[in-house]
């Protein structure tokens, strides 16, 4: 498509009316707490599990009461509509109630990372201009406070949590909210609430990004609201307890866009929000099989991480009948929901499957799942047949920070394995003539803050230019093909995408990450790592080294990831293998910055920081 072309849309069913502003529903998240307390007042809103163990919930009446007061405390320090408010925080209840409070006070939130450095506190404060900032506790006051000399514009720093042994400890949480029960009235929030508007901002969210530096999404209550409405309602039982809420959303990542959706979802739904609260990927795993969420969304390394760990627990003999027995179950399945007959013998073995392996995979998941989405980044097809063949509604969506984290999606009942699916309810999706995926919708962004758009040239005729390469199919299902920028140009002249290779080898259980190279070189080499758990298991089953440092040497494993990268190789064209490897004696670390928020490759980063290394697979 050329820059005066118009693209054929592929648009999604048409959104539901628009809401007045008097229904559940209206075209802002201002009323979004009173609403939910109107209708599931005793429904537990929030779930967590504190420290030592002891299981807590805020039912959606008393998370309307907290959000309230900590909005007339806001509004109490002077801050007004449309003020930049951050927040330095892991996921936690305080995280969420301060993102409902902004957004019925007209505040504008701007997500910090716990993980975020001095050097980029300050810049992202800075460029946002905010006006307060609010740390989780000590440790992520002492960073502000190393920045803040070079932040002028803020004003006030608070804390969720006390800080000991200080002179002058700075304002908690708790405070300003009694604070803003005295100083501010309910009538004054409440006029408050009834000024914003669509186009209003909700939050600014700084994408990590795989390239170049991080920039500000700036979304409003709007484009919050089109991705709200596009979602199904969920189930509700006439015989259901008025106290229950519709569900549990269990999320695995930390508080950015997926979450920050979830969290919105959970208020505009009624479900229960829980969250993964740190540590191992076998903690991760204990957590979601406890919470038995009816909502997941997962990103693809959380979802190959539960692959390799479902595939331990059996004999890596038995694993080729495991992944056949999901290949027939899919089969199965598949015929069912077409209409079509499946044979006797089959049928009794699919009907014994399904009670005991099959049955098994799902519970690692809870047992009660409704739905379980991916997005973020490319999957395995096998991983993924492998789980809906066991009868997951497991499902690839794709959206990103500037679509509101949504744009196309599968459903349970209309999954087409290896695709993103069809455009959500009111998104246009169209493919230019490069092959880039082009969006319209509500959902999509305003710009990033401090940008002209016609200078950074990211909308362009109410089109979202994504930088994501793909297809749309006869059926108008979008597939994903891979990045503008991270497509790789050999010195032949041939650019080739990273992805195939890379996602067909992440599905070895052994292996965690693998990221290609090749810019202006004759061919692409891999740098890989190791799933430090699956690795102990392999290596301890065969006499070998169990830590990864030593066993990364040992002839024996190198003999098992040559394998993996050959079957890998097998199955591409011939630019689009890696002629050669190196297995890296530790895995990339999100810390490090050699992942981002969402857990994909900083190709940048780890590029640079490896590129010695890179280099010496070409001698």
């Amino acid at each position: 498509m050329s820059a005066n072309q118009t693209p054929k849309p592929h648009p999604g069913p048409k959104p539901s009316a628009t809401a007045s502003p008097n229904t559940p529903h209206s075209p802002t998240l201002a009323h979004l707490t009173e609403r939910a307390a109107d209708q599931w007042p005793q429904a537990p809103a929030l779930r967590w599990r504190e420290p030592d163990g002891t299981l807590h919930h805020l039912t959606f009446a008393e998370a309307h009461t907290a959000a309230d007061e900590i909005a007339r405390g806001l509004m109490a320090l002077g801050l007004a509509p449309g003020d930049r408010i951050a927040v330095q925080s892991r996921l936690r209840p305080e995280w969420t109630l301060l993102l409902l409070a902004a957004a019925s006070s007209g505040l504008v939130l701007v997500s910090l990372l716990p993980t975020t450095v001095p050097e980029e506190i300050a810049h992202v404060l800075n460029d946002c201009d905010a006006k307060a900032v609010i740390c989780e506790d000590a440790d992520q006051l002492a960073k502000v406070e190393a920045a803040r000399p070079r932040i002028p514009g803020l004003r006030q720093v608070l804390v969720m949590d006390e800080v000991a042994g200080r002179d002058d400890p700075p304002l908690t949480l708790a405070r300003l909210r009694a604070a803003g029960e005295h100083a501010v009235t309910p009538a004054a929030l409440a006029r408050r609430r009834a000024s914003v508007r669509p186009d209003d901002l909700l939050v600014i969210i700084y994408t990590s990004g795989t390239t170049g530096p991080k920039k500000g999404c700036a979304l409003s209550h709007g484009n919050y609201v089109a991705v709200l409405a596009a979602h199904p309602s969920p189930p509700r039982s006439p015989l259901a307890s008025p106290d229950a809420s519709n569900g549990t959303i269990f999320v695995v990542t930390g508080p950015h866009t997926i979450a920050l959706l979830m969290q919105l979802l959970t208020w505009w739904s009624g479900y229960t929000l829980s969250w993964f609260q740190g540590g191992s990927a076998d903690e991760m795993a204990a957590e979601l099989q406890a919470a038995r969420p009816s909502i997941v969304p997962l990103v693809p390394l959380a979802l190959e991480n539960i692959y390799r760990a479902v595939l331990a627990a059996h004999p890596a003999e038995r694993h080729p009948q495991l992944l056949d027995a999901a290949r027939t179950g899919l089969r199965v399945r598949e015929l069912r929901a077409a209409g079509q007959p499946v044979p006797d013998d089959l049928q009794e073995w699919f009907e014994r499957t399904d009670r005991t392996l099959f049955a098994e995979v799902r519970e690692r998941f809870g047992g009660n799942l409704r739905r379980a989405t991916v997005s973020g980044a490319p999957v395995s097809r096998d991983i993924l047949t492998f789980f809906v063949g066991c009868g997951l509604p497991l499902v690839e969506c794709y959206g990103m920070t500037e679509t509101a984290a949504a744009a196309t999606s599968n459903t349970p009942d209309d999954n087409r394995i290896g695709t993103v699916g069809r455009p959500l309810p009111g998104v246009e999706v169209a493919i230019a003539d490069d092959g880039e995926v082009l969006i319209k919708g509500a959902n999509v962004f305003h710009g990033y803050w401090g940008y002209d758009e016609g200078e950074f040239g990211t909308v362009r005729d109410g089109w979202l230019h994504t930088g994501d390469l793909g297809a749309i199919d006869a059926e108008g299902y979008l597939h994903l093909t891979g990045r503008k920028k991270e497509l790789v140009q050999l010195s032949n002249g041939m650019a080739v995408t990273p992805h195939p290779f890379e996602r067909e080898l992440r599905a070895h259980p052994l292996i965690s990450q693998a990221v290609l190279y090749g810019e202006a070189r004759p061919h692409l080499v891999a740098l890989i790592t190791l799933d430090a758990r699956q690795a102990a298991d392999w290596a301890s089953a065969r006499g070998l080294p169990t830590d990864v440092p030593a066993l990364v040497r040992s002839p024996e494993l190198l003999d098992e990831i040559r394998d993996a990268v050959e079957r890998a190789n097998g199955g591409l064209q011939e630019y689009f293998r890696a002629r050669a490897f190196h297995v890296l004696d530790r895995d990339l670390s999100a810390d490090a910055g050699e992942l981002t928020v969402s857990l994909k490759v900083a190709r940048p980063v780890v590029h640079t920081r490896f590129r010695d290394l890179f280099e010496s697979l070409y001698d």
